[in-house]
């Protein structure tokens, strides 16, 4: 759903960037500070910006995106920090900034005061199964065949 609405309004800013993983990139050595890297890199077109910290990341994000109207979405957040290092604050971006976060954790959103949610609901069985072999297989019709073949896929495609 994100990477639709990114895909259909990303054409309408100065630039975009959609920032995929980060829950399992943070966590990783140096993950903050990388995510923070590519986030700057990505958005400003500049492939040899340098983070050292991730206090220099935020200042960096401060300095080079306040200016810029920019689309930013953050994908699968799940800690306070993420968010700190990534779009701390409203001041650090443009008023015409837009930044779209998932996450399974909706207390994050409240903690970060975001100002407006979205809560999706879960898939049913069959959309979710047809989400499976679209990506999977890349075919347009699910097959009972499948659904037998991969109840898990599909709980995890919900």
């Amino acid at each position: 759903l994100a990477k639709a609405l990114y895909n259909s309004i990303c054409y309408r800013f100065e630039c975009a960037y959609f920032l995929l993983n980060v829950r399992k990139i943070s966590d990783q050595e140096e993950g903050l500070v990388r995510l923070q890297q590519t986030l700057l890199s990505k958005l400003l077109g500049e492939w040899e910006i340098k983070v050292r910290s991730v206090e220099e990341g935020i200042s960096m994000i401060r300095k080079k995106l306040n200016k810029k109207r920019a689309l930013i979405v953050l994908d699968d957040v799940d800690k306070i920090e993420q968010l700190k290092a990534l779009a701390g604050e409203c001041d650090w971006f443009s008023y015409e900034t837009q930044i779209v976060i998932t996450t399974r954790v909706k207390s994050l959103l409240e903690a970060h005061e975001v100002e407006k949610i979205y809560e999706t609901k879960l898939l049913s069985d069959l959309e979710s199964l047809k989400l499976f072999c679209w990506n999977a297989f890349k075919m347009t019709r699910a097959q009972s065949k499948l659904m037998k073949a991969f109840p898990s896929s599909i709980h995890y495609a919900q």
